[in-house]
């Protein structure tokens, strides 16, 4: 009898690789999107159920990091090791070797690369326990011949990996394809959806040998290349999901039939060849997402849905159904309320709660729960009580993708507040997409959010419409820096450092667009990884340039030591950068030698606007112990965009589900127009605040004070 491998004592690593520095390597957004769906549906009960600890997601990685994460899960698993690989593959002209891109990578030099051979020597090693393998690789033969295309190789003896099943995306001929305008890689794409919707005829569980075979119909009825596979012993009996296909007549559900490995079972039989497997010829529907619009939702449809069906658990995973908000009974949980509650309608909030940052998500979190209380206490929505769950994002985005995941399961949340970091934003996207979730950002500044990848280039499409931000986006911030430093600070020449991250690329890009703009001269530009305290060899290029200002685009406890060190270096350059360095930190780090550094904060000062006294006065009556941080406002005002959009919907709070669904929720967001704490709120057609303000800081006597609204 097959047995699912027991996800308790199975492990899981997804690598992916979709951006690239060097410009010959184009960009496979559509590999992000694996990433993110995979880990979704394998942590799924549904599916596999991996504990979120079991399975690690590396999106670009570099190659230590690869290969340090495949042998720590290596010594971790006991029954089944996955190991997936999407991007960019390449073939050695020598050694005729399959190596995988990673996004560092440069393709004349392959050493920079990840080499397959290194993973097959790791999954033979001694030390590994795992008594089943498998390995997905979504890449192909050599090039870029077809707009999309992921060059790679043919793996020849290469996946000959004892007792393991490995699955490719495309022979050792020809290129597998990321086809434009679809949501993920043709190869993964088909691979989701056997995962997603399972395989009708298959038996309970799908083996890798049932999931090979329909791959290999859906993709060659498609035109699609020939997907390939390779497996040792019995590993094609290596069962790593349920078959999630129901069939249309009543019977017994597919789980009635499954045994998993955590319970007692007989050892599976010998497995002589793949066709011990019961596989359908039935082809897939024509309804996929190359007939759907973007991100895979047919066009035209805005209205809600109403969706049945028997398991609960399902529902919780995919957040697709109409939010069911749990009920309770009583007075209600705020003593102020001033009716009877009987609907708790829970606001999630995605914030950093520890580490570096955590200052500045407790004004977020502690702003979004001073908007509920006082919704509460006005009594806005009658029967009905507001909370927040406030989850821990530690600024990470793997720790905001599994926020976004807890967040959809909880049927209570209509809508989330935050994050703070825009990396964690782009983490958690798809997530709350999927789930007709909406989420409204207090401080997120990178145009990519709202305005697409292509924003710079002159295209303009947003990405997923249950997105907004109540902050300035940086099309706003950078402008104003280049401008100050050029025209009043009389700055001339500029020197570029970023942090890698999403929020610093995208800032010093803007930047280095706008200083340009005005008159400016970038006269050297360079990247150094988040974290980095020491700044020698990057202070030095920028003296040696002769640059009278530098931009960091990065967060205030790297800006710090890197001020401090060009002060040191060459007294009277200017340090300047984003709302990320906007923090008293910064300014106790940098030193005296620091006043004169600027930076820019999207949105006005609270305490310079009237419509702000009620909230900053409230706050400090609240007795919360941190600050509310420049993002305090913005963060109180998205909370009540929620609440406001909610009530438009008209709940019955007497209704066992209420009418309102997440998508009505979303559509009510994108229409709400108000004076807000720090202004007019509401929302473009691409989910950016109508209202565009931004203020510059300047620091003296080591305190950052507005100069320019």
């Amino acid at each position: 009898m097959t047995e699912l491998s027991n996800p308790a004592r199975s492990r899981a690593l997804l690598i992916g690789a979709h951006s690239f520095t060097d410009p010959d390597l184009e960009p496979l957004p559509a590999v992000a999107r694996n990433l993110d769906r995979l880990a979704e549906l394998l942590r799924d009960p549904s599916v596999w159920g991996l504990d979120a600890g079991h399975l690690s997601v590396l999106a670009e990685p570099d190659r230590d990091q690869a290969l340090g994460e495949a042998g720590r899960l290596a010594d971790e698993a006991e029954d089944t090791l996955l190991v997936y690989y999407a991007g960019h593959g390449f073939v050695h002209d020598l050694s005729n070797e399959l190596y995988l891109a990673l996004p560092r990578t440069d393709p004349r030099r392959l050493y920079t690369a990840l080499r397959y051979q290194d993973i097959r020597e790791l999954l033979l090693g001694p030390q590994v326990r795992a008594r089943r393998k498998v390995v997905i690789l979504d890449c192909c033969w050599s090039g870029l011949a077809l707009h999309g295309a992921m060059s790679a190789t043919g793996l020849g003896g290469l996946s000959d990996i004892g007792g393991t099943f490995v699955l490719t995306a495309t022979s050792e001929t020809r290129t597998a394809l990321a086809p434009p305008g679809e949501t993920y890689t043709a190869f993964t794409g088909e691979l989701i959806g056997a995962l997603e919707k399972g395989v009708p005829e298959a038996p309970p569980l799908l083996t890798m040998t049932t999931l090979y075979r329909h791959l290999h119909d859906a993709l060659v009825s498609k035109g699609r290349p020939t997907p390939q596979q390779r497996n040792g012993n019995t590993a094609g009996a290596i069962a790593v999901a349920r078959n999630r296909h129901r069939p249309s007549v009543p019977g017994p559900g597919p789980e009635d039939a499954v045994t998993s490995a955590e319970e007692p079972s007989v050892d599976p039989p010998p497995v002589d060849s793949p066709s011990v497997e019961e596989l359908s010829d039935e082809k897939p529907s024509d309804e996929d997402s190359s007939a759907r619009g973007p991100r895979g939702r047919l066009p035209g449809r805005r209205g809600r849905r109403t969706v049945v069906m028997a398991s609960t658990l399902v529902v919780a995973a995919l957040g697709s159904l109409p939010v069911a908000l749990n009920l309770i009974g009583g007075d209600g949980s705020d003593a102020d309320a001033k009716v009877k509650s009987s609907l708790t309608v829970t606001i999630g909030v995605s914030a950093p709660l520890s580490g570096d940052l955590a200052s500045l998500g407790q004004g977020i979190r502690d702003s979004a729960e001073l908007a509920v209380k006082k919704a509460n206490a006005d009594n806005v929505a009658p029967g009905v009580t507001f909370k927040i769950r406030p989850l821990d994002d530690k600024g990470d985005p793997a720790s905001g993708r599994r926020n976004a995941t807890e967040l959809v399961a909880d049927r209570s949340v209509v809508g989330v507040v935050g994050p703070l970091n825009t990396s964690v934003a782009q983490a958690m996207q798809k997530t709350f997409y999927d789930a007709h979730l909406t989420q409204i950002s207090p401080s997120n500044s990178a145009p990519a959010l709202t305005l697409g990848d292509g924003w710079q280039q002159g295209t303009v499409a947003r990405p997923y419409n249950t997105y907004f931000r109540t902050m300035a986006n940086d099309t706003a911030q950078a402008p104003a820096a280049a401008r100050y430093l050029y025209v009043k600070s009389k700055r001339r020449k500029a020197f570029v450092i970023d942090d890698k991250q999403t929020y610093g690329t995208s800032l010093a890009q803007s930047f280095k667009k706008a200083f340009g703009e005005e008159g400016g001269t970038i006269v050297g530009e360079t990247h150094v990884d988040a974290g980095r305290r020491d700044f020698s060899a990057q202070v030095s290029q920028a003296v040696n340039a002769g640059a009278d200002v530098v931009y960091y685009g990065g967060v205030y406890d790297e800006a710090g030591p890197l001020s401090k060190q060009v002060h040191a270096a060459k007294p009277g350059v200017l340090l300047a950068g984003g709302d990320g360095i906007f923090s008293d930190t910064y300014a106790t780090v940098a030193g005296d030698g620091a006043d004169g550094d600027i930076c820019i904060v999207g949105g006005a000062v609270p305490g310079s606007l009237p419509s702000a006294e009620t909230f900053i006065k409230d706050y400090k009556a609240a007795g919360y112990s941190d600050s509310y941080s420049p993002y305090g406002g913005y963060a109180y005002d998205a909370t009540s965009a929620l609440i406001q959009a909610f009530n438009s919907l008209h709940v019955d709070p007497s209704d066992t589900v209420p009418s309102a669904t997440r998508e009505s929720l979303r559509e009510a967001v994108q229409n709400v127009d108000f004076d807000g704490v720090m202004g007019k709120v509401g929302f473009d057609a691409n989910g950016d605040a109508v209202l565009q303000t931004v203020t510059v800081y300047r620091l003296s006597g080591g305190v950052w004070k507005a100069v320019q609204a």
